[in-house]
């Protein structure tokens, strides 16, 4: 009779944990979900779903690296993804704009009202826990590191944008 009585609480309980859980985990090619772990993915190739990608500061950068946000989506959750920074050599930019798209294009008569391509390039961490996406295949990587000091306030303004805590809007 008291593990009957004691039924309805553990009920309860376990309902409140998933609700207050739910959210938390992000779709493993989002943003956030890299951007949560970035030590796990420190140096590894990575897939993000990227809906758009935009300019930081929208016009030119250092030398021969253009730097991009790519926003994501999180399918997993039917949300966004959050954003994260992509490092592209600067003769590549407008094409990297064009193959990516600068504004979200949406589907009404798919089940996915949001269109997605998969981003891929190489997981960094600098310090501080900004992070970015080298899309090149180390090139752009290398040019970020022998003048990492110009470029990490432009990383950092476009690491800012995806940050968790925002509230997370459902498509």
């Amino acid at each position: 009779m008291k593990n009957l009585f004691h039924l309805p609480l553990l009920v309860l309980s376990l309902a409140l944990s998933s609700t207050l859980t739910a959210g938390t985990d992000a779709g493993d090619d989002s943003a956030r979900n890299y951007k949560n772990f970035p030590g796990e993915y420190d140096g590894k190739r990575i897939d993000v779903d990227c809906t758009h990608v935009s300019r930081i500061n929208g016009g030119p950068q250092i030398d021969e690296v253009t730097l991009f946000v790519a926003h994501t989506i999180d399918r997993d959750n039917r949300s966004r993804g959050g954003s994260i920074v992509v490092a592209v050599l600067a003769e590549d930019a407008d094409k990297f704009a064009r193959k990516f798209g600068t504004a979200v294009e949406r589907n009404r008569q798919e089940a996915e009202k949001v269109d997605s391509k998969s981003l891929r390039g190489t997981f960094h961490m600098l310090d501080r826990g900004h992070v970015y996406i080298d899309y090149t295949d180390g090139e752009a990587h290398e040019l970020v590191e022998a003048k990492l000091d110009l470029y990490k306030t432009k990383i950092a303004s476009g690491s800012a944008a995806g940050r968790a805590g925002k509230k997370i809007k459902r498509f």
